[in-house]
């Protein structure tokens, strides 16, 4: 038996839960091992030392002012959870709605880039294409249909 496996039972030897063969061979490696035998004479000691401290008993009412803050905690965490689904809801609508104008504001730029090649006229774009028409071209909306007429 080596150190670490006699090391990993001494609890088991002190508390004599331990075979006939198993308490031999750690005997045997205790007599001969300084550093295991003074392990276990340091966890026999505490083991006395522990076992002679009075367990307090616990206060008559406990159970009701557990039963009280368990009731607490729960009435209180809808109201912690619908906080931060809103602040979530807020977050997501601000980071869609910027990610549009970002998307929308490269689309425009490049429309412009476009009319300008063409002679830098820009006209209403739904008054150019009837209903069903070629929407490859361009986009349908374009700031010259939100200005003054």
């Amino acid at each position: 038996m080596n150190c670490k496996s006699v090391q990993s039972r001494l609890s088991a030897y002190l508390d004599r839960e331990l075979g006939g063969d198993e308490l031999l061979q750690m005997r045997a490696h205790m007599s001969l091992c300084r550093e295991c035998r003074c392990e276990a004479e340091g966890l026999r000691a505490l083991k006395s030392l522990l076992g002679g401290i009075e367990c307090p008993e616990p206060p008559a009412d406990l159970p009701q002012r557990l039963t009280a803050t368990v009731l607490r905690e729960r009435c209180e965490r809808p109201a912690r959870t619908i906080r931060i689904s809103a602040l979530m809801f807020a977050g997501v609508t601000a980071c869609s709605m910027l990610a549009t104008l970002l998307v929308l504001n490269m689309g425009l730029g490049s429309h412009s880039e476009q009319t300008a090649g063409r002679g830098g006229s820009q006209s209403n774009v739904l008054e150019d294409r009837p209903f069903g028409g070629d929407f490859g071209s361009g986009p349908i909306l374009s700031t010259a249909n939100f200005g003054p007429r």
